[in-house]
């Protein structure tokens, strides 16, 4: 199948999530969304009274506190389960989409721009490391684990890191396969590069590396995210993201309220039923082990049987793209108007 003439609507996981800026003024279109202006990104973020009421499109938990990113490069810190925010100073004002912790102290921010903001005392203050937004290829998610790390985003865009994330380089992404794409298109009988985005990645307890990407592609690392290899695929479709559950079992989420779990890796999936068509944007484990997926039109979905089947719930239709559990428990999901917190019973 030819996916060329749907790649403006077929946006990553995190891509998606900016589609919510764009209902704002009205107009959708992949140059407007993907465009980063050049003195944005190392223009200080306006610090804004209502920052906490805007659209949010990661959360992370940092120890105690949680961490949350989104809009005109803003950067929000809770340190009581999410019943207050205060906006901290950042260098960019360029939408940041996720926000990756090692630990209470370090953690990494990314987004439109191919921005890298770094932090080393718990996200009260930021530097930028890398910005490139002349290429127009944001970034939608970042991991680092030890020295190596990596971040992806549009058109293949892949930062690596080798001395844990103080400073970052761009490289190529490598497939471990002879066929890129199984219905390739050729050009004097050669594959065209590998140019779809990349939308989210997962790393399971075993250290193993899943990256979820537009057109129903998903990929595997066993190293580290140092080289990968593409997994079948169940859907034509782009996936937002990936949950390993425990062992080798997983799920993959994304357009039209898809679900598929596997139990192999990603070798093999089935479909799971979820009642809804809305575009799903994130996922999470609890540590009761309940899984919530958040979607658009207020969509949130739940399992407490390890993702063989999921509940509705939809106790408004305000657009959710991130959810987290923090230290104490407390159970926070954010979207087109900030962040708050969420009761399972609601």
């Amino acid at each position: 199948m030819d996916f060329s003439n749907k790649r403006t609507f077929q946006f990553c996981r995190t891509l998606v999530r900016v589609l919510l800026s764009a209902l704002f003024i009205g107009t959708i279109s992949s140059s407007l969304i993907f465009a980063a202006q050049p003195d944005r990104s190392k223009r200080a973020a306006i610090i804004m009274p209502l920052a906490a009421k805007t659209l949010i499109l990661d959360l992370v938990a940092a120890g105690e506190r949680t961490v949350a990113v989104g809009w005109r490069g803003h950067i929000l810190l809770s340190d009581n389960d999410g019943r207050s925010w205060r906006q901290v100073k950042t260098p960019t004002r360029d939408m940041l989409t996720s926000i990756y912790f090692t630990d209470d102290s370090h953690g990494w921010a990314v987004g439109h721009g191919a921005v890298i903001l770094a932090t080393e005392d718990g996200g009260e203050t930021w530097e930028l490391q890398y910005s490139a937004p002349e290429e127009e290829r944001p970034l939608f998610d970042v991991i680092v684990t030890g020295n190596y790390g990596f971040a992806v985003g549009a058109y293949a865009k892949f930062m690596v890191t080798q001395n844990g994330g103080k400073s970052w380089q761009p490289s190529e992404f490598i497939i471990q396969q002879d066929k890129i794409v199984a219905n390739k298109a050729l050009v004097d009988e050669e594959p065209l590069p590998f140019d779809y985005h990349l939308n989210g990645i997962a790393r399971s307890a075993a250290g193993t590396c899943y990256i979820a990407a537009e057109a129903g592609f998903i990929f595997r690392s066993n190293d580290g995210g140092h080289t990968w290899q593409e997994l079948p695929s169940p859907y034509e479709g782009s996936f937002f993201g990936i949950l390993p559950l425990d062992g080798e079992k997983l799920i993959v989420y994304g357009l039209r309220g898809h679900i598929f779990r596997s139990e192999n890796g990603g070798q093999n999936w089935k479909q799971i039923e979820t009642g809804t068509t809305a575009l799903l944007t994130d996922a999470a484990t609890l540590k009761n082990g309940t899984i919530i997926v958040t979607g658009m039109g207020g969509v949130i979905l739940t399992s407490t049987d390890n993702g063989k089947s999921f509940t509705l719930k939809q106790p408004n239709r305000v657009s959710l793209t991130s959810v987290v559990e923090t230290k104490s428990g407390a159970l926070i999901i954010a979207g087109e108007r900030g962040a708050k917190i969420h009761k399972i019973a609601e």
